[in-house]
C-alpha cells in the first residue's frame, strides 16, 4: 500500500476549496470572492432537499447571490466551515485542476446555509495570473 504525498498544486488547489468554504461561514464576501474567477463562465450547481436544484451562470448573478445570502444571513459561523472531506479525486494539468470530493457538514441551526450530512462535491478551478481560482462548483446534498 503506497501513501499519496500531495503535489504543491494538489495543495494549493485544496487551499482555495477550503479558504473558499472559510469565507463563505465566516460571511465575508471579499474573501469569498478572492477564490472565484470574475467571469461569465463560471457555474455554480446544486441540489438540496430544502432548495431543490439551483444552477447559477456567471459571476455577476453567482456573486450577487451569494452577497444577498450573506447580507440575509450576516452572523459568522465558522463551525460550519468545520467539513470533512474524505474520497478526495483530484486531476490538474497546467491551467486546470478537476476536484470531487465527498463533504460531510454538521447541522449548526443555520436552516438558509446550511448543509448538513453527506454532500457530493465537484470543483473546478482555473489557473490565471498564478493563482488557482474556482470556475464551476457543483454540490448533491444526500443529507444525514
Amino acid at each position: 500500500m503506497t501513501t499519496h504525498h500531495p503535489s504543491e498544486a494538489e495543495i494549493a488547489v485544496m487551499q482555495v476549496i477550503k479558504a473558499e468554504t472559510d469565507a463563505f461561514w465566516n460571511k465575508d464576501f471579499a474573501a469569498w470572492a478572492n477564490c472565484w474567477l470574475h467571469s461569465p463562465h463560471i457555474r455554480m450547481m446544486g441540489w438540496w432537499s430544502r432548495g431543490g436544484i439551483s444552477v447559477i451562470e456567471g459571476w455577476e448573478a453567482h456573486s450577487r447571490n451569494i452577497k444577498r445570502l450573506m447580507d440575509a444571513n450576516p452572523t459568522p459561523n465558522p463551525a460550519s466551515a468545520n467539513v470533512r472531506r474524505e474520497n478526495v479525486n483530484i486531476r490538474i494539468s497546467d491551467s486546470m485542476a478537476w476536484v470531487t470530493f465527498d463533504q460531510y457538514g454538521a447541522d449548526t441551526g443555520e436552516p438558509d446555509m446550511d448543509m448538513p450530512g453527506l454532500s457530493r462535491e465537484t470543483r473546478i478551478l482555473e489557473k490565471h495570473a498564478g493563482d488557482w481560482k474556482i470556475v464551476y462548483a457543483a454540490w448533491l446534498l444526500e443529507g444525514m
